[in-house]
């Protein structure tokens, strides 16, 4: 989800198609509804086909921190 975050951003950009930055906000509230541990941090690993977690596994060390803020830098550089 981070990548396809910043892919939608990269594409919007280079390509000034807005139905981009709405892929980009549809993706990026998803993960903020579903995805993300607002109370103990971290992106929980796997949902099931209603949302749902499985468990609270999170993604692992550094998975759980380096896509989500790589996927926010790479949005924040293609804006510059």
């Amino acid at each position: 989800m981070a990548e396809a975050i910043s892919a939608a951003s990269l594409l919007a950009v280079q390509t000034k198609n807005n139905q981009y930055w709405k892929a980009y906000d549809l993706l990026f509230n998803y993960c903020w509804k579903y995805l993300i541990d607002h109370q103990h941090r971290g992106w929980y690993q796997l949902l099931n086909n209603e949302n749902k977690m499985y468990s609270d596994e999170k993604s692992p060390v550094p998975k759980t921190d380096y896509h989500p803020v790589a996927a926010c830098y790479q949005t924040i550089r293609a804006l510059t």
